[in-house]
């Protein structure tokens, strides 16, 4: 339950054990590069793209996602306002506030990930890294993960007019074998896709919500949850993709909920009830 994450928290105020360094976190290091090297700005390679709904759409249905298929904003993990959100639902992007209590939750699961294995991804999802080169464009990982991650659940990219494979279908099959910091490598070169991305981020919807990492030190940062069929039990699991994160994290079986709720759950208590006072968080859903 919501305790989790507070048991994080406390777990790093007391218990006689040394502190997490949170500068060395990776999502720290990149917020602070790009804010020192100035990259964070309009000049950056990949411009970036703010919480809204109708920017992510357009540069999802650019790179091969189906009309059919559009970002909504989910106005709160209730019940009641996720029974608003239309269904079905293939991906979930959250925004979150980058704050010591955040870096801290995220050193223990890396942690326990690297000494237990819990929670490492064994299902078969699409990771990439966010390198720095990207500037500010975690909006754009997120969207990657997402839509290459839930490609299954809305039935596969559109090819283009001419007959040409969708953009992220032919970035993704194409680093279909490489490590994930290849992958963000590559995905600095892919064809359309830095275009498209930065011609999303200058959309007459943008409204400069989020706020610029060269900005106030409060960064924010977008990550991806993706529906993914474990391999063995063929149960669908919440993964949660994050290129600032070693590999996929595998929030469990969603036993019987729809993928938002089980989503919403996941969300609350690992992210919301580690910043419970914070009004900085944004979620969002793409649905048919």
């Amino acid at each position: 339950g919501i305790s989790s994450g507070l048991d994080l928290m406390a777990a790093a105020e007391g218990g006689g054990k040394a502190g997490p360094p949170i500068g060395g976190d990776p999502l720290a290091q990149l917020n602070d590069e790009l804010r020192d090297t100035g990259v964070a700005d309009a000049d950056s390679p990949w411009l970036p793209l703010e919480s809204n709904p109708e920017v992510f759409t357009t540069f999802a249905h650019s790179v091969g996602c189906p009309v059919e298929w559009a970002w909504v904003d989910v106005m709160g993990l209730d019940s009641e306002l996720l029974a608003m959100v239309p269904q079905p639902c293939a991906a979930v992007i959250l925004l979150f506030p980058c704050t010591d209590a955040i870096y801290t939750a995220r050193w223990h699961e890396a942690e326990k990930i690297r000494a237990t294995g819990a929670g490492a991804a064994v299902t078969p999802a699409f990771h990439l890294t966010q390198v720095a080169e990207f500037g500010n464009a975690c909006g754009t990982i997120a969207s990657v993960h997402a839509l290459i991650n839930g490609a299954v659940a809305f039935g596969g990219f559109a090819d283009t007019a001419d007959g040409a494979a969708a953009p992220l279908a032919a970035y993704r099959d194409s680093t279909a074998d490489q490590a994930p910091v290849e992958r963000g490598k590559a995905l600095l070169h892919a064809p359309g896709l830095k275009a498209t991305s930065d011609l999303s981020a200058q959309h007459v919807a943008a409204q400069t919500e989020c706020p610029s990492r060269d900005g106030p030190d409060l960064d924010h940062h977008f990550v991806a949850f993706s529906p993914i069929i474990h391999p063995t039990t063929g149960n669908v699991h919440v993964v949660e993709l994050d290129g600032t994160k070693d590999t996929p994290v595998d929030h469990g079986n969603i036993k019987g909920q729809t993928f938002l709720t089980a989503v919403a759950a996941v969300i609350r208590e690992h992210y919301v009830a580690v910043e419970p006072d914070s009004i900085e968080f944004s979620m969002m859903a793409l649905c048919k």
